[in-house]
């Protein structure tokens, strides 16, 4: 008892304590670069940002839709792993960063991929481009319906490899969500992104991507650098089954940007914690029904409600169920019947659909009947 009462006298001055800390934290952090994002890939929440929505120049992180327009490619079967793709004199010719395939040869489309993913190839990915789309125009023309198709509002394409190319451009946030459609969209493929070194035709090259040897954690995702764009980098890690994106635009050097990204994320570690506040196992309410072979009907969550909260603020966390007093049959299972609001505090974070959790058909013609007395008589 004495214990209780003594935690209920400490528990407040615990949370603002906390939130103290976390605003401490985030004030410190003074990223030095011209845009950047903190986004949580579970719930796609914009947590810190600066200038995330500017469109400039990603560079090499270009390779990213590159790579999504690929990968969308051998999941439908257009393309497969061991297509040979020709090396064209644009490819052997490209500047920067290269695997040095030689002019003419053809080399397996699985070699190209991991290349412009580990060792990020730009002789790779025009290879690659030219080979899907036809020539690189036509490649673009993919890579910009694929920014249209998952709300990549502020990025255009013009080139595969990320060159400098008038018109060329992607934002921190367009960078974070193609990340996550990459990670939640093609597993089998993500694992590239934390390989540390490349080999082709016997010469090893390294993943540009210095915080694989400083996080275990991370695994990926890409760096890029021009002289327009300065230095880029996003960065993923996922701890705890929890997964933060950090992307860094226009920093200062190789240095500050992999110091920047792995600040951002280990902020979001220490800051944030994911909720589960509402399961698909429970029964959440039970009903009654008019006029069915059952006279009531159980309740449950269409889907896991996961919230994304500061740490310490679980507590204050509350579910508001919505939904009619009783309903008449027949209903089918999954029906949607109402909705759960996840509330911290006053705010709502998120609404999940209450469903029927099993079938209800109409009772016999004398259960009609009598319920629908019932019914008039409420």
């Amino acid at each position: 008892m004495v214990c209780s009462r003594y935690w209920r006298l400490i528990a407040p001055a615990s949370l603002v304590l906390l939130q103290f800390f976390v605003g401490l934290a985030k004030a410190e952090l003074e990223i030095e670069a011209k845009a950047w994002v903190l986004f949580d890939a579970h719930t796609s929440s914009v947590v810190l940002s600066h200038n995330p929505d500017l469109a400039l120049p990603p560079a090499s992180i270009t390779k990213l839709m590159t790579n999504y327009v690929v990968f969308s490619q051998l999941k439908t079967g257009e393309l497969s792993m061991g297509d040979k793709v020709p090396i064209s004199t644009a490819a052997w010719s490209a500047e920067g960063s290269r695997m040095f395939a030689e002019e003419g040869s053809r080399l397996e489309l699985g070699a190209l991929l991991r290349s412009s993913i580990v060792q990020s190839g730009n002789d790779a990915a025009i290879a690659l481009a030219e080979f899907s789309g036809g020539s690189e125009d036509g490649f673009a023309i993919l890579m910009n319906q694929a920014a249209t198709d998952l709300g990549l509002s502020q990025s255009n394409f013009v080139n595969s490899s990320g060159l400098p190319a008038e018109g060329h451009a992607m934002s921190a946030l367009d960078i974070a969500k193609l990340s996550k459609a990459i990670i939640d969209e093609f597993p089998e493929f993500y694992s590239w992104y934390s390989e540390k070194e490349y080999t082709h035709d016997g010469i090893r090259q390294f993943n540009r991507n210095k915080l694989l040897w400083e996080d275990s954690t991370v695994d990926g995702l890409k760096t890029g650098h021009t002289e327009a764009a300065g230095y880029c980098l996003v960065g993923s890690a996922k701890r705890r089954d929890h997964r933060w994106i950090a992307v860094v635009m226009g920093s200062k050097s190789e240095k500050q940007r992999s110091k920047d990204v792995l600040r951002l994320l280990n902020y979001g570690f220490n800051s944030y914690e994911l909720v589960n506040a509402v399961s698909v196992e429970d029964e959440l309410a039970n009903i009654k029904i008019f006029g069915g072979i059952d006279d009531s009907l159980s309740l449950r969550a269409f889907s896991e409600g996961s919230v994304l909260i500061q740490r310490g603020q679980s507590d204050n966390l509350r579910t508001e169920l919505v939904h009619a007093p009783y309903i008449e049959a027949p209903i089918e299972e999954g029906q949607v019947l109402g909705s759960i609001k996840i509330k911290l505090d006053d705010k709502v974070l998120d609404e999940v659909p209450l469903v029927a959790a099993h079938t209800v058909d109409k009772g016999s013609w004398w259960k009609q009947f009598v319920d629908s007395i019932k019914l008039r008589l409420r």
